[in-house]
């Protein structure tokens, strides 16, 4: 099989092909940084939870290894729901701080 050298590539599709592979590129970045920033901000709304769960003030009766882990999990699977339901406006400020990397094309 004959492998094709990238300047090759970029003579025998044109220009018009370029620029469709480059939008594709950019709207595919796009939607991946606006899921990372989601997942950032669900991040953030678990650590809230997490803090405001520790903040305890007296010693429940149930206090096991299980029931911690069980919380964490709760926890994470609130903060994925907000984040999804309600914005904080976490992932909207990220997304729009790195939005013009992504359309750029840096790494």
């Amino acid at each position: 099989m004959t492998t094709i050298s990238a300047s090759a590539l970029k003579l025998a599709v044109g220009p018009a092909a370029q620029a469709d592979a480059l939008q594709a590129r950019q709207s595919s970045g796009q939607q991946q940084l606006s899921e990372v920033a989601e997942q950032f901000e669900a991040l953030f709304v678990k650590s809230i939870l997490s803090s405001a769960r520790s903040a305890q003030l007296a010693d429940p009766l149930l206090n096991s290894g299980g029931l911690k882990t069980f919380n964490s999990m709760l926890d994470q699977e609130y903060a994925t729901a907000l984040s999804k339901r309600e914005s904080l406006g976490i992932a909207d400020a990220l997304v729009r701080q790195f939005e013009h990397r992504v359309s750029n094309g840096d790494d």
